[in-house]
């Protein structure tokens, strides 16, 4: 598959004319235009804590903690930092496996930051979205295995982020994971669509997404939404060693494989994804779906008083 519209880093040569296995032999990563044009002056966002230990006295994982109160919403500054060290880790080689997880109690994401939607220009909503598209793809193509550890609600994008990871352990609890976009009154992105009908299914997409379901863990499990759900106290280790498996095999072998798996849905987003933008702005901007953001941010705040 080719990836149009990138800077390649490593080899300059024709990318269409490339197999992935070699690209991964050439060590590439992408450089999304948009990110590196506005992104580095988020690196340093307190918001994501970067820790790394070692696995099996062989792999260095590194862990990626949100702490954006009160929900993790995500914001710009939140999702190109966290897009800017993902970028990082694969990059330059810092890390075998990357871990995604949250510090703020019983949340994982809550989502989009509405404030990002309602009562911006069409042009703010261009530079969100397209920050929003780059995490994505830095995620979901990421040649180094990842896993998101989810210790509470995950909700909408916190969904997405999780979705593009290789896996999905959660903490047993009282919370919702799934796409809520329905009750909010915005459309989650044709990717997501995809990327969630080939983990649910058909069926189950549908009526997740038209409902606005949300999930108990052990619901998302059944549906195929997560992996594993294991004890609070237990989610770092179970998703060590969750992670620990992608790792003892090869790595050209297994990147090579999931690129392939993944290639037409990457394509496909890369093709589009100006067409992508273009439909998210259009939308969002419509009165009727600015009345319908304005109204839910105000029930939102009704809540915390």
């Amino acid at each position: 598959w080719r990836a149009p519209n990138f800077d390649w880093v490593g080899s300059r040569a024709d990318v269409s004319q490339m197999n992935p296995s070699v690209l991964l032999r050439r060590s590439f990563c992408w450089r999304l235009p948009s990110f590196t044009k506005h992104c580095f002056r988020y690196k340093h966002h307190g918001a994501i804590a970067v820790t790394t230990e070692i696995l099996g006295e062989k792999y260095k994982v590194a862990k990626l903690t949100m702490n954006h109160p009160p929900v993790n919403s995500f914001d710009i500054p939140l999702v190109a930092s966290l897009t800017n060290h993902l970028e990082d880790l694969q990059l330059f080689g810092k890390c075998d496996g990357i871990i995604i997880t949250s510090s703020v109690p019983r949340t994982f994401s809550a989502g989009l930051d509405l404030k990002e939607l309602h009562g911006v220009t069409a042009e703010h909503l261009r530079k969100f979205w397209r920050h929003v598209q780059d995490l994505w793809l830095c995620l979901y193509s990421s040649r180094v295995p990842t896993v998101a550890a989810i210790n509470g609600h995950c909700l909408a994008a916190g969904t997405i982020i999780a979705a593009a990871c290789d896996y999905r352990v959660a903490a047993e609890g009282d919370y919702g994971v799934g796409v809520t976009a329905a009750k909010v009154g915005i459309v989650a992105p044709g990717w997501f669509l995809l990327m969630l009908t080939h983990l649910m299914g058909q069926r189950r997409t549908e009526l997740a997404l038209q409902q606005g379901l949300l999930f108990k863990p052990e619901e998302a499990q059944r549906a195929g939404l997560l992996d594993k759900v294991c004890k609070s106290e237990r989610l770092h280790e179970e998703a060590l060693a969750a992670l620990e498996p992608f790792l003892t095999v090869s790595q050209l072998s297994r990147a090579t494989m999931k690129l392939s798996l993944r290639g037409d849905l990457i394509d496909r987003f890369v093709r589009s994804r100006t067409e992508d933008e273009d439909k998210f702005v259009g939308f969002v901007m419509q009165d009727s779906v600015q009345k319908s953001l304005g109204d839910y941010i105000q029930k939102l705040k009704s809540r915390k008083h």
